[in-house]
């Protein structure tokens, strides 16, 4: 009898510890930090914008990262309410997200900076593989 009260005892704080080591994110993630150029322009009218990526098989996740006056960016990851760094494990489409040149810190810009194909994940042709090492955006205006 002794012997089943303990089982049950240790079972109980099991599932409890599982069940706190469940509540964080789970999702391992990977440093990512990039630089955005343009081919036939400066990157730095990009500052403020953002790189978005989708991952191919949820599009549930969605690592972004803001681009500064250098086109260099980070990703970060929106998990269960909790900001990661970094993004999870795949392979992702990406595309760019204009900063509201109304916005402060933001250049001012006639037109489009780069080819609005970029703006979709359906058109950029942009991807990226996480882990993998070169995370280069090479964008142009045409």
């Amino acid at each position: 009898m002794i012997w089943v009260v303990r089982a049950s005892a240790a079972l109980s704080i099991f599932s409890l510890l599982l069940a706190l080591g469940c509540s964080s994110s789970g999702i391992k993630t990977h440093t990512v930090a990039g630089k955005v150029e343009i081919k036939d322009g400066d990157a730095a009218i990009l500052t403020g914008s953002t790189v978005e990526l989708k991952h191919e098989s949820d599009e549930a996740i969605r690592p972004y990262g803001n681009i500064d006056s250098n086109g260099k960016f980070a990703l970060k990851t929106m998990v269960k309410g909790k900001l990661l760094s970094g993004a999870p494990t795949g392979k992702y489409q990406a595309r760019i997200i204009l900063a509201d040149p109304s916005d402060e810190g933001v250049p001012k810009r006639n037109g489009d900076p780069i080819n609005k194909k970029y703006y979709d994940f359906a058109t950029s042709g942009l991807t990226m593989a996480i882990p993998g090492g070169d995370y280069n955006v090479s964008l142009s205006k045409k």
